[in-house]
């Protein structure tokens, strides 16, 4: 299996979890694109921000920081948020996968 398709399984099987399955999205933050722009701060933005939930994403050990990140960063696209908060500098190992969290806000 490809490393894309792969990502791409992965975050079908993480987003109903993550993006918050039957949970409704904030009408003021429509969803966006996949690959959006998303800034990523390991503490509180600098900016106000209005919450809108929390993104994680799980990939195997042998998919790259960056491309796990990205998805972190998709997920947060999918709930219309422009910035991710929280973010370690690295990843935690749970069940012998890389996991990546964190707070999905939209600037105000």
């Amino acid at each position: 299996m490809s490393r894309v398709r792969f990502v791409a399984a992965l975050a079908a099987l993480t987003c109903p979890m993550s993006c918050g399955g039957a949970k409704a999205l904030d009408a003021r933050y429509p969803p966006r694109p996949p690959g959006c722009p998303v800034q990523v701060f390991a503490e509180a933005p600098p900016m106000p921000t209005d919450n809108i939930g929390t993104v994680r994403s799980r990939c195997a050990t042998d998919v790259s920081h960056e491309d796990c990140l990205r998805e972190l960063e998709d997920q947060a696209c999918a709930l219309g948020a422009d910035v991710v908060w929280g973010v370690a500098d690295a990843p935690r190992l749970v069940a012998d996968k890389n996991e990546w969290s964190g707070r999905a806000v939209h600037t105000k």
